[in-house]
């Protein structure tokens, strides 16, 4: 009889010492049909790495053709990645102007971030060299009247012999006219015409944003700059666009012109559009309420990546 008694009283100890390892509260899970152990707490999975944002990057480096260091602000879109080959849009600022003045004044960094989380823009990198009052061409003291503030040098050679090839080499990008584009505000405007009608074998697009343009009319404006740009006819006849726009130069090739209802020179990029429709070329005019001014610009700058990165076709206004 004590033997009975004191085997129940071990069973009844054993299965109090179960009762109190598994947790009376929470009832046991069977195996899953993969034959793995629910009861063992599953490892969270690593959260994929958050999408990088966009940079701004300043560089510097030296250029052989004007002999000293020389800067541009390079954008770079979110994720950016070696992987993957972006096209590139060279922009270049107006007259007394600067290669940071898209980003510091404009926010064009920002308003690119947006339109590409929104699906508006494809991915690109937009690079803003430092050229100084050049206009972008090669030039040399003496070979015209100096207004004073221009920059004199060959600052073509170091724009498309150095700048090109540097990004090219430094960035992951497509190097081929289908993926580089060209565009400019004023003097700005001025060059990316000039250097895309000159160049054309280099670029796909060309955006002149309020082109500093002429037409030897009473209507022309800045003509001191224009006298020096033009001194002779043989200089003329290689930098004018009015010029350049030769059928050959235009294969190929999107332009796109535009200037505000307010701004003089309206009415020489608007003779420059005509002329090129007469051409057969692949141009758009734009226009909108606004001055030869940061504010107009600044309204515009969505449909400018609209057209040179835009998931759809810019059209013309009248």
């Amino acid at each position: 009889m004590k033997h009975l008694v004191k085997a129940i009283v071990l069973v009844a100890i054993y299965l109090l010492f179960l009762t109190s390892c598994s947790g009376s509260s929470a009832p046991q899970a069977e195996n899953d049909e993969s034959g793995n152990d629910p009861t063992v707490e599953a490892v969270a999975p690593t959260p994929e790495p958050p999408v990088s944002g966009s940079k701004v990057e300043q560089i510097q480096f030296d250029s052989q053709a004007l002999g000293k260091e020389m800067h541009a602000t390079v954008y770079l879109p979110p994720d950016y990645s070696p992987d993957f080959r972006y096209p590139v849009l060279y922009l270049f600022h107006g007259y007394g102007g600067s290669h940071g003045d898209y980003f510091t004044y404009l926010h064009l960094d920002a308003l690119a971030d947006r339109l590409l989380q929104e699906d508006l823009i494809h991915p690109l990198i937009i690079v803003a060299p430092e050229y100084g009052n050049s206009f972008g061409v090669n030039s040399k003291p003496g070979e015209g009247n100096d207004p004073g503030s221009v920059s004199i040098g060959p600052y073509e050679d170091y724009l498309i012999q150095e700048i090109i090839p540097f990004i090219d080499t430094h960035y992951s990008t497509q190097a081929s006219k289908a993926g580089r584009y060209i565009g400019g505000i004023s003097m700005g405007g001025y060059a990316s015409l000039y250097l895309g009608l000159t160049h054309h074998e280099l670029f796909s697009k060309i955006g002149a944003h309020s082109a500093a343009l002429w037409t030897y009319t009473s209507s022309d404006q800045f003509t001191d700059q224009r006298d020096w740009l033009y001194a002779d006819e043989r200089l003329r006849s290689g930098r004018d666009p009015f010029i350049l726009a030769a059928p050959e130069n235009l294969g190929e090739m999107e332009i796109y012109l535009d200037a505000g209802k307010g701004d003089a020179l309206a009415e020489k990029d608007y003779e420059l559009y005509t002329l090129l429709k007469t051409k057969n070329a692949d141009v758009t005019w734009a226009t909108a309420a606004g001055g030869h001014d940061a504010a107009y610009w600044g309204g515009q700058l969505e449909a400018y990546l609209g057209f040179y990165a835009g998931t759809h076709h810019v059209r013309s206004t009248p």
